[in-house]
């Protein structure tokens, strides 16, 4: 069954997909108006702002739970960032703006949470299972990777069964506090919450038994 539930205003659609959302708040904090979830009925109101107001704060939905469509094209009301980018936050996911693809499949909200604490039931995107499984990183970079790639292009991440993210193409690797650290054309990322490196990938899948598609 689809988790996607499809809200139609006037002008836009905002579509809202149930299994990416991990209750951020940006979304009601950054325009009540629209997005409400104490609303009786239906939370989301497509006609309680502008249409471009709307697409931005769906644009800005660090998971890509939300998408603004325009309802006379039906195309998402984005546009794929300058850079593409790799955030890590603090005891949580990886938060991803990119122009990319995640295993095969075209991400058309340019927007993604991935899974760093390896007990998501939803591999490779986040489910908050890092609050109940008391995953803790600090969210800082130690090591740089090197930077020798272009600005632009699309970033294609690969979730390697029962190991880590690979990631190949153009990005700029973020710290919790939203520092570019680095970039970068190729990487493995930990996701199984187990390396000493984080956020790179040790090895330590295998000493664990991790096992994820």
């Amino acid at each position: 069954m689809s988790r996607i539930h499809r809200y139609q205003g006037e002008k836009t659609v905002v579509e809202f997909d149930l299994g990416r959302c991990i209750h951020t708040g940006d979304c009601s904090r950054d325009l009540p108006e629209v997005f409400n979830t104490k609303r009786t009925g239906r939370w989301v109101n497509p006609d309680g702002a502008d249409a471009e107001i709307i697409a931005r704060t769906c644009a800005n939905c660090p998971t890509g739970a939300l998408r603004c469509l325009d309802k006379t094209t039906g195309m998402v009301m984005d546009e794929a960032p300058a850079q593409n980018t790799v955030q890590l936050v603090a005891d949580g996911p990886l938060y991803v703006h990119a122009n990319m693809s995640i295993n095969g499949k075209k991400e058309p909200a340019y927007r993604a949470a991935l899974c760093r604490c390896g007990a998501s039931k939803l591999m490779p995107f986040c489910d908050n299972s890092h609050q109940q499984e008391g995953f803790h990183d600090d969210g800082k970079i130690n090591i740089p990777l090197p930077s020798d790639t272009p600005d632009s292009g699309e970033l294609n991440i690969t979730s390697i069964e029962d190991g880590p993210l690979m990631l190949e193409g153009p990005f700029a690797l973020l710290d919790d506090a939203g520092n570019s650290v680095c970039s970068s054309g190729k990487a493995a990322l930990c996701r199984c919450g187990g390396s000493a490196m984080k956020p790179y990938c040790d090895g330590s899948h295998q000493r664990l038994g991790f096992k994820a598609a």
